[in-house]
């Protein structure tokens, strides 16, 4: 399959080892996250569950490869296309990147899916998305906070510590994440997340901290996870309200940010937040040391919706 961008004929063919490492090899190795993310999308066409269609972009006199474009249809969002391209860089800004798209655009017409993407937040690879019918869905960014960011907190919620020396997580405490984890998935509606599949997450990790923080009348209001993924001496946060939109979620996540403070004073925590986290991105944001990483999502609807 064949097409034009600014008077260069390109050629589109299907993505296969043997022909991608040129490609790869012309783009740069030192990327942010979202660029990895999305070659990690690369592969053969696949159907079904796992749909994809990846195309190597050559320009049609030459056969020279100048970039790539795939899509793929992930467990975790099945009801958008993840969509990701690359131009080599001495042929952007000629339109390649839109040629491709079109291509892929056309290729997918029959799935009755948008597409999804995602880029540093104000990069030229998020101008370029939004100046090609992509528009902001979710801005994420992961903020450092440090143990003593915060003081005394004002607020009249019971904290709970849990780690390897305090016994389980009670399963009111472990429903209660899950349902967190529910409420700040923005990318699909999924249906509640059972217990059963909640509780194996948290044993497996017994020694990480768990917080609560509990209403006078003991219903859980707020909750925290802290992992170390890199053994390092950073702690992912993983909490705030169960409710983002709870009135008093910044409270609650105040609360929460303060105990582990106190009880983890060697250790600076990440945030992970997204738009959808509410009133705890603005707590980060003025509390906050550093912002570790600042990315956008963006989406654009099925044409033909």
């Amino acid at each position: 399959m064949s097409g034009t961008a600014d008077a260069l004929p390109l050629t589109f063919e299907p993505w296969s080892r043997a022909t991608a490492d040129a490609v790869l090899g012309a783009l740069d190795s030192a990327v942010h996250w979202s660029v990895a993310q999305g070659r990690h999308l690369l592969g053969p066409d696949e159907d079904g569950v796992a749909f994809r269609r990846a195309r190597l972009v050559r320009a049609a006199a030459t056969g020279e490869p100048v970039g790539f474009v795939v899509v793929r249809r992930t467990n975790d969002d099945p009801h958008w296309l993840w969509a990701h391209t690359e131009i080599v860089p001495e042929y952007r800004g000629r339109g390649l990147g839109a040629a491709a798209l079109a291509h892929m655009s056309e290729l997918v017409a029959g799935t009755h899916r948008g597409m999804r993407g995602k880029a540093v937040t104000g990069s030229a690879e998020h101008r370029w998305m939004t100046a090609h019918g992509f528009r902001r869905a979710q801005r994420h960014r992961t903020f450092r906070v440090r143990p003593g960011a915060l003081g005394p907190v004002s607020h009249g919620y019971a904290l709970e510590w849990f780690d390897g020396a305090t016994g389980p997580v009670p399963d009111d405490a472990v429903r209660a994440w899950g349902d967190f984890l529910d409420a700040t998935n923005w990318w699909h509606t999924p249906e509640r997340t059972p217990l059963e599949q909640l509780r194996p997450y948290i044993d497996d990790r017994s020694d990480a901290p768990f917080v609560t923080a509990r209403r006078p009348d003991g219903a859980v209001a707020g909750v925290a996870f802290l992992d170390d993924p890199f053994h390092g001496s950073d702690l992912d946060f993983s909490g705030g309200a169960v409710d983002p939109a709870d009135p008093d979620a910044r409270t609650i996540a105040a609360a929460l940010l303060r105990l582990c403070g106190e009880r983890l004073p060697e250790h600076d925590l990440l945030l992970e937040l997204g738009d959808i986290h509410g009133e705890t991105v603005a707590l980060a944001e003025d509390i906050a040391a550093a912002v570790e990483d600042d990315a956008v999502f963006c989406e654009r609807p099925d044409r033909a919706a």
